[in-house]
């Protein structure tokens, strides 16, 4: 991730922050404190999650806990703990002196109370500051949708009778390295006739085997995915091309994950796990599932991959939200 990228993330933090009368952020999310303070991720031993690793000011440099201090960026490095309790106790004196709320992006019950204080859902600040993406901001995305889209279709290209879902992988990984890429977001999935296949599971002729996965580059996430039939013709897309347009018309600011929802549904669309989600440094919120939709509204600048399956057939197509029709940031697959 650039310099001017993160620094220009920061100054949308502190707006928003200072919007909502937030004096402090305490973030332990991956992708939001990447996003906050532009370091790399570091989990603390043992928290499972639920201790931050960065904190975000008012004013000053961020700080993070973390023995890489080369990912560290422009932040305030303070080493690691390995302590729940010396870091709450570190955190409280960072902020002794701070007024305002202090926001979280996880329920920590501990944490408030060695702050002594209240902690508040970070969630609303971070949504504030995260859709007005920058131009240099979407085309490092775009980047690596692309990079993540390359690897997919060698993924696809290695699908064969007798091939695993493990091969389909490993073909993934390969691509990897001309695109530039950095590693994958996680793990990938496969599904055969919308079934999750285990990686050592084989494929058989004709089977409709579709994949997902992603990676990080530069800093920003992709994540693409398609339809292969093993060693058959390549799969009708017009049902889910046709889904696909009908769900994208409905990703405008102000429209609710319930809106996109009932969309595919008129559309007779299905899912395989998520229909729809963020996308940045990381796989982001709104997270956007077909049966059980949230009603907080879309904003313009979000990125989302929209994820439809049409029979057995899915694939991803990312956009860009926006106040009216929706902006496309890749091809069609």
């Amino acid at each position: 991730m650039s310099d001017a990228i993160a620094a220009a993330r920061l100054v949308r933090v502190r707006e928003a922050m200072a919007r909502r009368g937030v004096g402090a952020l305490l973030l332990a999310a991956p992708h939001h404190a990447t996003f906050a303070t532009g370091a790399r991720r570091v989990q603390l031993a043992g928290s499972g999650g639920s201790v931050p690793w960065a904190v975000v000011r008012t004013t000053g440099a961020p700080v993070v806990f973390t023995t890489d201090p080369d990912g560290a960026g422009a932040c305030v490095v303070e080493p690691l703990a390995w302590d729940r309790e010396r870091t709450f106790a570190r955190i409280a004196a960072l902020l002794a002196d701070l007024p305002g709320t202090v926001a979280c992006d996880v329920h920590a019950p501990a944490l408030a109370a060695a702050l002594g204080r209240e902690l508040v859902d970070a969630a609303p600040v971070l949504a504030d500051a995260v859709a007005p993406r920058t131009r240099a901001e979407l085309d490092a995305v775009a980047a690596a949708l692309a990079a993540a889209r390359d690897g997919v279709r060698r993924a696809c290209a290695a699908a064969a009778p007798g091939r695993r879902a493990a091969d389909l992988v490993a073909a993934f990984a390969g691509a990897m390295p001309a695109a530039g890429a950095g590693f994958p977001t996680g793990e990938p999935l496969v599904w055969r006739s919308g079934v999750r296949l285990a990686p050592d599971v084989p494929f058989a002729r004709d089977d409709v085997v579709a994949l997902e996965t992603g990676v990080w580059r530069a800093g920003h996430a992709g994540v693409a995915g398609d339809t292969v039939v093993v060693g058959g013709a390549p799969p009708d897309r017009r049902a889910w091309s046709a889904a696909l347009c009908a769900v994208a018309k409905a990703c405008r600011a102000g429209a609710t994950a319930a809106d996109v929802a009932a969309a595919a549904t008129a559309a007779g669309a299905g899912a395989f796990g998520l229909l729809a989600h963020g996308l940045g440094v990381g796989v982001e919120p709104p997270f956007v599932e077909l049966d059980a939709p949230e009603d907080a509204p879309l904003r313009a600048g979000t990125v989302l991959v929209l994820a439809p399956v049409a029979g057995a057939f899915r694939a991803t197509r990312a956009l860009v939200v926006t106040d009216g029709a929706p902006h496309w940031l890749e091809p069609a697959p």
